[in-house]
């Protein structure tokens, strides 16, 4: 496990977030344990750490819902601050949510719900960035009770946990990401217009070009991710499961490049598929190879995990999946990431908490939420700061 330069959260500050009025929270290195009633502010606590490592909630549908609602009235200014260390500095990342009213001129309410626009600001150091300066300063992964959708969920939630964790990681991935989908788009947009005769085929040309080029670097960095996250799967599976079965994670472009990974061979395969498909493309109005088409298969025992394996079987599988997660990133930056974990000791049995425990214990930060003290042993408990939470008020234990 790669460990450079110590990185963790010092302080957290929240501002009409959720159900949080107000929030300064100190922090610090170890493990931190958040205890409180279902409904008090745990998850929402590790979802605001989450909105400052990728920029957007890994839950909400809409910025909205991100806003503290009192009275009947959503607040005007929301903001999510975090105070980190780093090595020998310090530094502070910032998201700002601003809500301003609709005009009273205006024919019809702006925004979806009639409350006006919502801006979104990013600062880092108090200086404005874009999301994608912001996503990376902090990393951080993310262990929920809904993990399991990596196995049982559609493709395009392991696309987008790929597209998460490489994004953390890699910049010029995530300007080839938005590059490739608004490319997507235009070309939709166009395959759509030549089903009605009002383009021509041949305008198709240039955007095909452009997919090419753009879905190839998708393609390679995603392919080479879950390389990685394979082999450091295995042997967390291996631990968890009591060395029972195997787990192989295996990336299934939608472009078959016969197995060759150069990027030529992938590039005129790419080129075929698109030949192949633009019929159907044109009468469906859809792009129908690429990496927005890609999927991840979930192997243990050599099987679909998702069509074969027990609940429990899955449980064990995608969290293998999130320490490996959690190894890439401290391979990849030299240090490690903060781990959050959103109530889920409670579904492990007590060998598999007390691995997933012994385990966490080793990264720079922890945060840890329960209902429900009692799953964690005393030896781990004693190792912890404690607070408790409870109407979105935070107390220390």
């Amino acid at each position: 496990m790669g460990r450079g330069r110590t990185i963790y959260i010092e302080h957290l500050d929240l501002v009409n977030y959720r159900n949080y009025e107000r929030l300064e929270l100190p922090l610090g290195p170890g493990m931190a344990l958040v205890s409180g009633a279902n409904g008090q502010g745990k998850s929402n606590l590790l979802e605001a750490v989450y909105l400052l490592a990728i920029a957007k909630s890994p839950q909400a549908a809409s910025d909205r819902e991100l806003v503290r609602r009192h009275d009947q009235n959503a607040a005007t200014h929301t903001r999510v601050a975090a105070r980190l260390v780093r090595g020998a500095e310090s530094m502070r990342v910032q998201i700002d949510l601003a809500r301003f009213p609709p005009q009273a001129n205006a024919g019809v309410p702006t925004g979806e719900t009639g409350e006006g626009s919502l801006q979104k600001r990013y600062r880092v150091n108090g200086v404005d960035r874009r999301a994608s300066e912001l996503v990376g300063q902090l990393n951080a992964v993310l262990f929920t009770a809904s993990d399991l959708e990596f196995v049982y969920g559609p493709p395009s939630g392991r696309r987008r946990y790929l597209d998460i964790l490489i994004s953390q990681l890699d910049r010029g991935y995530l300007r080839s990401l938005q590059r490739y989908q608004n490319i997507v788009r235009q070309r939709n947009r166009l395959l759509r217009m030549v089903r009605l005769g009002s383009s021509r085929p041949d305008e198709l040309d240039f955007w095909n070009q452009q997919l090419v080029s753009e879905g190839q670097r998708v393609t390679r960095a995603r392919g080479s991710a879950v390389q990685n996250l394979s082999r450091l799967a295995r042997p967390a599976h291996e631990e968890l499961s009591g060395g029972a079965e195997c787990l192989d994670l295996v990336y299934r472009p939608s472009v078959d490049a016969g197995g060759d990974e150069d990027a030529g061979a992938f590039a005129d395969a790419f080129r075929r598929a698109i030949a192949e498909r633009l019929d159907r493309e044109i009468a469906q109005g859809v792009t129908l190879a690429g990496p927005h088409r890609d999927d991840v298969l979930v192997l243990t025992g050599g099987a679909s995990a998702a069509s074969y394996a027990s609940r429990g079987q899955v449980r064990t599988a995608a969290l293998a999946v999130k320490l490996a997660e959690a190894a890439h990133i401290a391979d990849r930056r030299g240090h490690q990431p903060v781990l959050l974990l959103d109530d889920v000791l409670s579904e492990l049995d007590a060998a598999r908490r007390a691995h997933v425990l012994s385990v966490i214990a080793r990264y720079e930060q922890c945060v840890i939420s329960t209902a429900d003290t009692g799953f964690i042993e005393s030896r781990f408990l004693a190792r912890m700061s404690r607070f408790v939470v409870e109407r979105g008020r935070v107390s220390r234990e």
